[in-house]
């Protein structure tokens, strides 16, 4: 049982649904979907606890299914479904231009069940003869399969898998069999989506370790079971090898097994220059250990300073870890409010009290309240007046709990370039954030000069998630970037860093390269819901992965500074 099963079964019954004509219920079934694949904790536990109705969109009829996929491991309205539509629309869907309709019209028509089936009608142009596909539609198709076979390939994105992650770390340190426990791998480097997860840990009693490991709720299978190295599948649909080492080599295997592979090669060929057998036992002079037991200790010994786990991709950290010229990236305790953030006045789950309320707990200075404007109406956008509204209850909220709102908006940038809201409202709001989510050309220098028009308006503080890519579903919206990050710096206009782990827009590559414009960026958690403010988080590792600074980044200004940059 996994919350990412529960999830796609729930979509796919959805997809069913669309099919047979059925009104409400897809949407029921997506809504509650997306809540559970975003969950902090696993499934079976908010049915434990009796909290299955506070979850977004579970009413007592999902409830009920849910319920039985606990207990049996199954739902039986999906296995129904199933035997009359033997289609997996978990994978079909990721292909983009391919919506239940069309997934179960190829299938009627060629009996494409899967992204196999797909590839091989796609290879030998059988789609063109079909009614709505022709010679465009199967390139466009192709050139969308590549990426939905890599989103299929068991990578998720980061923020659904770390709570799970850093749970097993706590629950394993909490054991007593281990002296330390890491997360390591890609996970540790905080990329954007992970294939596996890896953990060390360093035990005298590594066996009794390895034992307690292996019954862990988290875990359904064990693949491989060994002495110092267990792999199991876990529930969230990931495999995980967890290593134990003696205590002496454990900051060589961290360093080791953090990767990634490439800067681990520059390392090793460093120490060879040395006269240094580098591996994760250890620095070795001879047969002689001369470093191990730190992190630290191994890079210093090296001559170079300590990189951060984000930094270590091989793009230049190792060149300026010998020159001492590392920056000192931004930190995480240095981000002090959440720069966007959504309420139910338009497609949020939660009220506005309480979202300022779960940014208080969690630690925050402030948020930023940016509801959708008016256009974008399948997230009920609000209208002029309807700001107004919200904006006052901001003002009669604002600094009572010790933190402060700032009145702000996600707004829509239309085809030609306009704004979606009066002058009048825009001159109240404390933080503005563009964004473009219709009517997206295939044409680069149509979107570019449209995100430019708005750029150069005056009105906006910040571009929301640049490039428009959502992983696995939509590739980026072409554009020149160029022009884009000049345009920001010309008119002192920011970039956003949304860390939505499906978007985490922009991509840390983009970051380190609009770094080197005089521009700004904000952190974006994109919440729509209490639990998904907690992807502040990943926002900051997106702008450590790109190298920026506290200076670099305004989430580390107070409130007061931030309301004094309105323009």
């Amino acid at each position: 049982m996994s919350n990412k099963e529960l999830a796609d079964i729930f979509y796919t019954i959805a997809d069913i649904l669309d099919i047979e004509g059925v009104k409400w219920k897809p949407i029921a079934y997506r809504k509650a979907a997306l809540s559970i694949s975003t969950l902090s904790g696993d499934i079976s536990e908010y049915y434990k606890g009796g909290k299955l109705d506070k979850i977004e969109g579970v009413g007592e009829g999902l409830g009920k299914k849910i319920v039985e996929y606990i207990k049996t491991g199954k739902v039986s309205k999906y296995e129904e479904l199933r035997k009359k539509y033997p289609i997996d629309f978990n994978s079909l869907r990721q292909v983009r231009g391919l919506g239940p309709k069309k997934i179960y019209y190829l299938y009627k028509s060629l009996g494409i069940k899967n992204l196999d089936d797909l590839k091989r009608a796609i290879s030998e142009h059988k789609l063109r003869g079909l009614e709505g596909f022709g010679e465009k539609t199967e390139t466009n198709l192709s050139e969308a399969l590549g990426s939905a076979v890599e989103s299929t390939e068991k990578r998720i994105p980061l923020g659904f898998m770390l709570d799970n992650a850093e749970r097993i770390v706590s629950d394993l340190s909490k054991s007593g069999l281990f002296k330390k426990v890491q997360i390591a791998g890609s996970t540790r480097r905080m990329r954007e989506t992970v294939g596996d997860l890896d953990i060390l840990a360093s035990s005298d009693k590594p066996e009794e370790g390895m034992r307690f490991f292996s019954k862990m709720g988290e875990v359904s299978k064990v693949l491989v079971s060994g002495p110092t190295k267990t792999s199991v599948e876990l529930k969230i649909g990931l495999n995980c090898d967890f290593r134990v080492v003696p205590d002496e080599s454990f900051g060589s295997a961290l360093q080791y097994f953090t990767g990634n592979k490439e800067h681990n090669i520059k390392l090793r060929k460093i120490a060879i220059s040395k006269g240094l057998k580098l591996n994760e036992y250890g620095i070795f002079k001879g047969k002689k250990k001369v470093a191990g037991e730190s992190e630290e200790g191994v890079y210093s010994y090296l001559g170079l300073d300590y990189m951060p786990p984000e930094m270590r991709e091989d793009t230049g950290e190792i060149e300026a870890a010998q020159s001492h010229t590392l920056p000192k990236i931004v930190d995480y305790n240095e981000i002090l409010g959440d720069l966007h953030t959504h309420t139910n006045d338009s497609d949020g789950a939660d009220s506005l009290e309480e979202m300022v309320s779960e940014a208080k707990r969690l630690g925050l200075n402030y948020i930023a309240i940016t509801n959708h404007s008016y256009s974008l109406r399948v997230s009920r956008g609000l209208d002029d007046k309807r700001f107004e509204s919200i904006n006052k209850r901001i003002d009669s909220l604002n600094g009572k709990d010790g933190i402060k709102i700032l009145k702000g908006v996600e707004l829509e940038i239309l085809k030609d370039g306009s704004l979606d809201l009066s002058s009048n409202t825009l001159s109240k709001m404390d933080f503005i954030i563009g964004a473009m989510h219709q009517s997206i050309s295939k044409d680069r220098k149509e979107n570019t000069d449209r995100l430019i028009k708005a750029i150069e308006s005056g009105k906006l503080s910040t571009i929301a998630h640049p490039t428009g890519r959502i992983i696995g579903e939509r590739p980026p919206i072409d554009l020149d970037l160029d022009r884009i990050f000049e345009a920001c710096e010309k008119n002192g206009v920011m970039l956003e860093i949304n860390g939505y782990p499906t978007r985490s827009d922009l991509p840390f590559d983009l970051v380190r390269k609009a770094s080197n414009y005089r521009i700004k960026f904000s952190l974006g958690s994109d919440a729509h819901r209490l639990a998904q403010l907690r992807f502040i988080r990943l926002a900051a590792a997106i702008a450590r992965r790109g190298w920026l600074t506290k200076n670099n980044v305004i989430n580390t200004y107070s409130y007061e500074q931030i309301i004094k940059l309105k323009r």
